[in-house]
């Protein structure tokens, strides 16, 4: 059997509740309310913990029977029935409600099933104790009449004085309730609302985790961008310091303009969900132009980016890595002049507006490790973090040569 509606989140009704979800409380301690309650788990739990009590109940009402009027022959049927009428008071409203909740009903007449089993069970604890009255009464007119009066030994009269005392403080009613359940229709009725609240707070952690995977992510794509560029650009000052000394102190002034203003902007970028694809823009165009210093004529650069798309929000760091890797793996390898184009314009598809960003090499083309790297995984990776199955990156190879690698995301303002 599967249960309702309202057992959905705890999987089956056999699983164990989370344990920030249990009830807890005495009851904990037999294990019974780390179940959902009112499932067959959680009724068998119960039901060792109760039927104990119920039987001693049995035995002390047959022994202060027997005792006091020195008939130890009526003492096991009036156990027997005593012990069986006060087993059936604490399971009768729970074994109803248990029935109900597998019923696969709408919550609404769940509950409303669930309280009249329970209020049932105190009915028929009821009828059942004025059964086993009127049996004790029926014993005890037998034994008046044959001269027989009530002396109960001293330790059994004060302990039925303390009892009688104590059932005195709760009303019979409301006694026959609690104990037939309705102890636990709290917990049944707050279940609902501390699964809910289990599982959001299960899917916030989820999303913190995301959050930090995505972080760490982007933090690797920087860490790989920078070490290339920077060795390369040191090992070209290197070599332009006795040859091109002109140069090469203006290729460190370049280094250090892009320093200052960059790296402070990629740092403070990792974990923000967005930039403007203008800054993202400007910190590939300084970078682009310290290569073209390193490389001289032989790399040329054009930015394409319309007005209207340079407000809108675009991922910090990956328009850098896409740059870096046509440069690493389609310029730098090419023998003569080459080219690098970062255009971006807004598309229309599906009534949606989409922000379509490309840049485009005139390299030497798609190569084994083209499109499968680290960088372009974990680029792949942050654009289903943040836009799921709405943004795409796509590596395509030209027929004139060269590769353009495209990223696609929904068109927002940042």
């Amino acid at each position: 059997m599967i249960l309702s509606e309202t057992l959905t989140t705890a999987r089956r009704p056999d699983d164990i509740l989370p344990p920030d979800v249990q009830a807890g409380g005495f009851a904990q301690f037999t294990g019974y309310q780390r179940f959902p309650a009112f499932t067959w788990p959680w009724f068998v739990r119960r039901a060792f913990l109760f039927w104990p009590f119920a039987i001693v109940y049995g035995a002390f009402l047959a022994v202060w029977h027997a005792s006091s009027m020195t008939s130890w022959g009526d003492a096991v049927p009036l156990g027997v029935r005593a012990a069986g009428s006060a087993i059936a008071s604490v399971s009768i409203g729970p074994l109803l409600a248990t029935l109900a909740r597998y019923r696969r009903l709408p919550y609404a007449i769940e509950l409303i099933l669930v309280v009249a089993a329970i209020m049932a069970g105190a009915i028929a604890g009821h009828i059942l104790d004025g059964l086993v009255d009127d049996y004790h009464r029926m014993l005890m007119g037998k034994l008046h009449g044959s001269g027989r009066s009530m002396h109960a030994p001293m330790a059994v009269s004060n302990v039925s004085q303390m009892i009688g005392q104590l059932m005195g403080i709760i009303p019979h009613w409301l006694g026959l309730v609690l104990v037939g359940g309705g102890w636990e229709l709290p917990s049944y009725f707050s279940e609902r609302r501390r699964l809910a609240d289990h599982a959001r707070r299960r899917d916030l952690e989820l999303l913190r985790r995301d959050k930090a995977d995505a972080d760490l992510r982007l933090a690797v794509l920087q860490a790989q961008v920078e070490p290339h560029f920077l060795f390369n650009t040191l090992a070209s000052v290197r070599s332009l310091v006795n040859v091109d000394p002109a140069r090469a102190i203006q290729t460190i002034n370049a280094l250090s303009d892009y320093l200052r203003s960059t790296l402070p902007k990629l740092r403070r970028d990792v974990g923000q969900q967005s930039t403007t694809l203008g800054e993202q823009v400007d910190i590939s165009a300084r970078y682009l132009d310290l290569m073209k210093i390193r490389m001289g004529d032989r790399l040329s650069v054009k930015v394409e980016v319309a007005d209207d798309t340079r407000d809108l929000a675009f991922p910090p760091f990956l328009l850098i890595s896409l740059v870096e890797n046509a440069v690493k793996h389609g310029v730098e390898p090419k023998t003569g002049s080459a080219a690098i184009a970062i255009r971006a314009q807004l598309n229309q598809h599906d009534q949606a507006a989409l922000l379509q960003v490309d840049v485009i090499d005139d390299g030497v083309g798609l190569g084994e490790e083209i499109g499968v790297g680290v960088g372009l995984a974990n680029i792949r990776a942050q654009l289903q973090h943040r836009f799921g199955d709405a943004a795409a990156l796509t590596i395509e190879g030209l027929a004139s040569g060269g590769v353009r690698a495209r990223i696609l995301i929904p068109a927002e303002v940042a």
